[in-house]
Protein backbone atom coordinates (compact mmCIF):
# COMPACT_ATOMS: atom_id res chain seq x y z
CA UNK A 1 0.00 0.00 0.00
CA UNK A 2 2.77 2.22 1.06
CA UNK A 3 4.42 1.32 -2.15
CA UNK A 4 1.02 2.41 -4.10
CA UNK A 5 0.54 5.76 -2.60
CA UNK A 6 4.10 6.34 -3.03
CA UNK A 7 4.17 6.18 -6.84
CA UNK A 8 0.76 7.83 -7.45
CA UNK A 9 2.37 10.68 -5.62
CA UNK A 10 5.37 10.64 -8.00
CA UNK A 11 2.91 10.52 -10.67
CA UNK A 12 1.16 13.72 -10.11
CA UNK A 13 3.81 15.31 -8.91
CA UNK A 14 5.43 14.39 -12.64
CA UNK A 15 2.05 15.82 -13.84
CA UNK A 16 2.21 18.73 -11.81
CA UNK A 17 6.25 19.77 -12.89
CA UNK A 18 5.33 19.90 -16.03
CA UNK A 19 3.07 23.18 -17.20
CA UNK A 20 5.46 23.94 -20.73
CA UNK A 21 3.99 20.17 -22.37
CA UNK A 22 1.15 21.26 -24.98
CA UNK A 23 -1.58 19.34 -23.52
CA UNK A 24 -4.11 17.68 -26.52
CA UNK A 25 -6.99 20.50 -25.24
CA UNK A 26 -8.62 23.90 -26.34
CA UNK A 27 -9.40 26.50 -24.84
CA UNK A 28 -10.62 28.40 -27.66
CA UNK A 29 -12.92 26.48 -29.96
CA UNK A 30 -15.58 26.62 -32.70
CA UNK A 31 -13.27 28.32 -35.21
CA UNK A 32 -12.41 29.79 -37.60
CA UNK A 33 -13.81 33.44 -36.81
CA UNK A 34 -16.79 34.76 -38.51
CA UNK A 35 -18.22 38.01 -38.70
CA UNK A 36 -17.93 40.25 -35.50
CA UNK A 37 -16.11 37.27 -34.27
CA UNK A 38 -13.06 38.59 -36.94
CA UNK A 39 -12.06 41.25 -34.67
CA UNK A 40 -12.93 40.36 -31.24
CA UNK A 41 -11.52 39.07 -27.94
CA UNK A 42 -11.44 35.72 -27.83
CA UNK A 43 -14.20 34.59 -24.52
CA UNK A 44 -11.77 32.03 -22.72
CA UNK A 45 -10.03 32.91 -19.47
CA UNK A 46 -6.62 33.37 -20.40
CA UNK A 47 -4.41 30.59 -19.45
CA UNK A 48 -1.54 32.37 -18.24
CA UNK A 49 0.71 29.26 -18.81
CA UNK A 50 4.84 29.67 -19.22
CA UNK A 51 6.42 27.09 -21.63
CA UNK A 52 9.82 27.96 -21.70
CA UNK A 53 10.88 24.19 -23.11
CA UNK A 54 7.87 24.42 -25.57
CA UNK A 55 8.37 22.86 -29.53
CA UNK A 56 8.47 26.91 -30.40
CA UNK A 57 9.26 27.44 -34.05
CA UNK A 58 12.22 29.60 -35.35
CA UNK A 59 12.19 29.34 -39.24
CA UNK A 60 9.80 31.67 -41.05
CA UNK A 61 9.14 33.49 -44.28
CA UNK A 62 8.28 36.63 -44.77
CA UNK A 63 8.44 40.36 -45.89
CA UNK A 64 12.21 41.87 -45.76
CA UNK A 65 10.90 44.56 -43.36
CA UNK A 66 8.04 45.59 -41.03
CA UNK A 67 5.37 48.46 -41.62
CA UNK A 68 6.52 51.34 -39.70
CA UNK A 69 5.23 53.98 -37.68
CA UNK A 70 2.23 52.82 -37.42
CA UNK A 71 0.80 54.57 -35.12
CA UNK A 72 0.14 51.68 -32.53
CA UNK A 73 -1.10 48.54 -32.88
CA UNK A 74 -4.83 49.69 -32.43
CA UNK A 75 -5.18 51.77 -35.35
CA UNK A 76 -2.84 49.50 -37.74
CA UNK A 77 -5.02 46.00 -36.46
CA UNK A 78 -7.55 47.33 -38.38
CA UNK A 79 -6.05 47.80 -41.84
CA UNK A 80 -4.97 44.91 -44.58
CA UNK A 81 -1.44 46.13 -44.90
CA UNK A 82 -0.80 43.78 -47.36
CA UNK A 83 -3.25 44.94 -49.41
CA UNK A 84 -1.92 47.97 -48.62
CA UNK A 85 1.53 47.54 -49.46
CA UNK A 86 1.12 45.37 -52.71
CA UNK A 87 -1.37 48.22 -54.08
CA UNK A 88 -4.45 45.44 -54.49
CA UNK A 89 -2.33 42.53 -56.05
CA UNK A 90 -2.50 40.51 -52.62
CA UNK A 91 -4.31 40.60 -49.44
CA UNK A 92 -3.98 39.33 -46.00
CA UNK A 93 -6.45 36.51 -46.42
CA UNK A 94 -5.23 35.60 -49.91
CA UNK A 95 -1.36 35.26 -48.18
CA UNK A 96 -2.92 32.66 -45.93
CA UNK A 97 -3.80 30.67 -49.43
CA UNK A 98 -1.48 28.38 -51.44
CA UNK A 99 -2.56 30.99 -54.58
CA UNK A 100 -1.68 33.44 -52.43
CA UNK A 101 1.69 32.41 -51.39
CA UNK A 102 2.73 31.77 -54.52
CA UNK A 103 2.12 35.42 -55.88
CA UNK A 104 5.07 36.43 -53.43
CA UNK A 105 7.58 34.82 -55.94
CA UNK A 106 6.69 38.21 -58.21
CA UNK A 107 4.73 41.03 -56.44
CA UNK A 108 6.52 42.87 -53.65
CA UNK A 109 5.39 45.05 -50.93
CA UNK A 110 6.19 49.19 -51.14
CA UNK A 111 4.77 50.84 -48.03
CA UNK A 112 6.10 53.98 -48.96
CA UNK A 113 7.32 56.16 -45.81
CA UNK A 114 5.77 52.59 -43.57
CA UNK A 115 8.45 51.07 -45.34
CA UNK A 116 11.62 49.80 -43.03
CA UNK A 117 14.82 51.55 -43.85
CA UNK A 118 16.89 49.21 -45.57
CA UNK A 119 13.86 47.19 -46.81
CA UNK A 120 13.86 46.28 -50.84
CA UNK A 121 9.98 45.65 -50.73
CA UNK A 122 11.03 41.44 -50.90
CA UNK A 123 10.29 38.41 -49.19
CA UNK A 124 13.05 36.23 -47.42
CA UNK A 125 13.42 33.49 -44.70
CA UNK A 126 13.58 35.09 -40.94
CA UNK A 127 14.85 33.45 -37.93
CA UNK A 128 13.67 34.43 -34.26
CA UNK A 129 16.91 33.27 -32.82
CA UNK A 130 17.14 29.99 -31.03
CA UNK A 131 15.29 31.31 -27.64
CA UNK A 132 11.59 33.22 -27.30
CA UNK A 133 13.47 35.27 -25.77
CA UNK A 134 15.88 36.65 -28.13
CA UNK A 135 17.19 39.76 -27.23
CA UNK A 136 17.50 42.57 -29.77
CA UNK A 137 20.48 44.75 -31.17
CA UNK A 138 20.69 46.25 -27.80
CA UNK A 139 20.37 43.25 -26.03
CA UNK A 140 17.07 43.51 -24.54
CA UNK A 141 15.32 39.99 -24.05
CA UNK A 142 12.15 38.85 -25.61
CA UNK A 143 12.14 41.64 -28.65
CA UNK A 144 12.14 39.00 -31.76
CA UNK A 145 10.08 41.46 -34.05
CA UNK A 146 13.28 43.76 -33.98
CA UNK A 147 15.89 41.41 -33.94
CA UNK A 148 15.14 39.59 -37.00
CA UNK A 149 15.94 42.52 -38.50
CA UNK A 150 18.99 43.35 -37.08
CA UNK A 151 17.50 46.18 -35.21
CA UNK A 152 17.25 47.73 -31.64
CA UNK A 153 13.97 47.38 -29.57
CA UNK A 154 11.80 49.18 -31.86
CA UNK A 155 7.97 50.47 -31.22
CA UNK A 156 4.69 51.53 -33.03
CA UNK A 157 5.25 48.69 -36.06
CA UNK A 158 4.05 45.86 -37.49
CA UNK A 159 5.15 42.47 -38.88
CA UNK A 160 4.17 39.14 -40.75
CA UNK A 161 5.41 35.85 -40.69
CA UNK A 162 4.17 32.70 -42.45
CA UNK A 163 4.35 29.05 -42.53
CA UNK A 164 3.62 26.15 -44.38
CA UNK A 165 2.19 23.35 -42.70
CA UNK A 166 2.70 20.02 -44.92
CA UNK A 167 0.05 17.72 -42.87
CA UNK A 168 -0.38 13.89 -43.50
CA UNK A 169 -4.50 13.83 -43.32
CA UNK A 170 -6.85 15.85 -42.12
CA UNK A 171 -6.68 16.89 -38.67
CA UNK A 172 -7.24 19.24 -35.78
CA UNK A 173 -4.47 20.86 -34.25
CA UNK A 174 -3.81 22.67 -30.83
CA UNK A 175 -2.13 26.49 -31.78
CA UNK A 176 -0.05 28.30 -29.12
CA UNK A 177 0.78 31.73 -29.92
CA UNK A 178 2.75 34.03 -26.77
CA UNK A 179 2.81 37.57 -28.33
CA UNK A 180 3.38 41.16 -28.03
CA UNK A 181 1.59 43.09 -28.52
CA UNK A 182 -1.94 42.45 -30.93
CA UNK A 183 -1.85 38.83 -32.56
CA UNK A 184 -3.83 37.63 -35.81
CA UNK A 185 -3.56 34.34 -37.49
CA UNK A 186 -5.15 33.05 -40.47
CA UNK A 187 -4.82 29.82 -41.80
CA UNK A 188 -5.83 28.66 -45.78
CA UNK A 189 -7.37 31.81 -46.29
CA UNK A 190 -9.56 32.03 -42.88
CA UNK A 191 -9.15 33.84 -39.72
CA UNK A 192 -8.63 31.36 -36.56
CA UNK A 193 -7.24 33.64 -33.97
CA UNK A 194 -7.36 37.65 -32.52
CA UNK A 195 -6.06 39.12 -29.57
CA UNK A 196 -5.06 42.50 -28.60
CA UNK A 197 -3.79 41.57 -25.66
CA UNK A 198 -0.21 40.77 -25.08
CA UNK A 199 0.31 37.49 -23.08
CA UNK A 200 3.56 38.72 -20.61
CA UNK A 201 5.92 36.82 -21.48
CA UNK A 202 7.72 35.13 -24.58
CA UNK A 203 6.75 32.01 -23.58
CA UNK A 204 3.24 32.61 -22.11
CA UNK A 205 0.77 30.91 -23.59
CA UNK A 206 -2.90 32.48 -22.93
CA UNK A 207 -4.98 30.73 -25.70
CA UNK A 208 -4.77 27.12 -27.14
CA UNK A 209 -6.57 27.17 -30.54
CA UNK A 210 -8.38 24.76 -31.62
CA UNK A 211 -7.31 24.89 -35.77
CA UNK A 212 -8.16 22.34 -38.66
CA UNK A 213 -5.31 21.11 -40.94
CA UNK A 214 -6.25 19.90 -44.59
CA UNK A 215 -3.73 16.69 -45.81
CA UNK A 216 -0.99 18.48 -47.79
CA UNK A 217 -0.39 21.86 -47.84
CA UNK A 218 -1.48 24.48 -45.21
CA UNK A 219 -0.45 28.06 -45.26
CA UNK A 220 -0.22 30.21 -41.97
CA UNK A 221 -0.02 33.59 -41.63
CA UNK A 222 0.96 35.33 -38.33
CA UNK A 223 0.23 39.18 -37.92
CA UNK A 224 1.94 41.23 -34.87
CA UNK A 225 1.42 44.65 -33.94
CA UNK A 226 3.55 46.37 -31.84
CA UNK A 227 3.32 49.53 -29.53
CA UNK A 228 6.37 49.80 -27.36
CA UNK A 229 8.03 47.61 -25.04
CA UNK A 230 8.79 43.94 -25.71
CA UNK A 231 8.05 42.82 -29.34
CA UNK A 232 7.75 39.23 -30.09
CA UNK A 233 5.45 36.50 -31.83
CA UNK A 234 6.26 33.37 -31.15
CA UNK A 235 3.68 30.03 -31.48
CA UNK A 236 4.09 26.53 -31.16
CA UNK A 237 1.49 23.27 -32.11
CA UNK A 238 0.60 20.82 -29.92
CA UNK A 239 3.41 17.75 -29.78
CA UNK A 240 1.09 15.28 -31.68
CA UNK A 241 0.89 17.74 -34.31
CA UNK A 242 4.65 18.83 -34.09
CA UNK A 243 5.67 15.14 -35.23
CA UNK A 244 3.02 14.61 -37.40
CA UNK A 245 3.46 17.61 -40.05
CA UNK A 246 6.58 18.74 -41.78
CA UNK A 247 7.21 22.54 -41.21
CA UNK A 248 8.52 25.11 -43.75
CA UNK A 249 11.13 26.91 -44.03
CA UNK A 250 13.26 23.78 -43.05
CA UNK A 251 16.28 24.92 -43.88
CA UNK A 252 15.89 27.48 -46.54
CA UNK A 253 17.77 30.76 -46.13
CA UNK A 254 16.05 32.80 -48.63
CA UNK A 255 13.02 33.12 -50.62
CA UNK A 256 14.63 30.86 -53.17
CA UNK A 257 15.74 27.71 -50.95
CA UNK A 258 11.83 28.62 -49.37
CA UNK A 259 10.12 27.66 -52.70
CA UNK A 260 12.67 24.65 -53.46
CA UNK A 261 11.27 23.33 -50.30
CA UNK A 262 7.53 24.25 -50.74
CA UNK A 263 6.68 24.31 -54.45
CA UNK A 264 6.49 20.05 -54.32
CA UNK A 265 3.39 20.42 -52.36
CA UNK A 266 1.87 24.07 -53.14
CA UNK A 267 2.22 22.89 -56.82
CA UNK A 268 4.62 26.18 -57.59
CA UNK A 269 6.60 26.46 -60.65
CA UNK A 270 9.32 23.99 -59.16
CA UNK A 271 6.98 20.94 -58.96
CA UNK A 272 5.27 21.56 -62.57
CA UNK A 273 8.63 21.66 -64.14
CA UNK A 274 9.30 18.19 -62.45
CA UNK A 275 6.23 16.42 -63.18
CA UNK A 276 6.56 17.88 -67.48
CA UNK A 277 9.76 16.41 -67.02
CA UNK A 278 9.11 13.10 -65.48
CA UNK A 279 6.88 12.19 -68.60
CA UNK A 280 9.71 13.01 -71.03
CA UNK A 281 12.22 11.47 -69.76
CA UNK A 282 10.29 7.99 -69.10
CA UNK A 283 8.92 8.37 -73.44
CA UNK A 284 13.20 8.89 -73.76
CA UNK A 285 13.29 6.17 -72.18
CA UNK A 286 10.60 3.75 -73.56
CA UNK A 287 11.55 5.03 -76.98
CA UNK A 288 15.28 3.72 -76.60
CA UNK A 289 14.16 0.13 -75.99
CA UNK A 290 11.74 -0.08 -79.05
Amino acid sequence: MRTFKFLTLIAIASILALPQLVLAKANVTGGPLKGDALMAQPTAAPLEQKRPDAPWIYLWYAPDGGYMDSGGFNTSGPKDLIKEGTGGKLTQVELSTKAGLLKTKTVKIDWGKNQMKGAKGDWTVISLGSKPEEPSKDDKPGRNMSSRYGLNDTGNFDTYQILVLDAPDDMKSIMSPAQDDYAQIWINGEKWHNDTVWTGHPTQVNFDIEVSLKKGANVLVYRCGEGGGHDYANLHFDDTTMKAVKIFPKAAKDKAGFFAEVDPILGGATAVKLQDKLPTTWAGIKAKKL
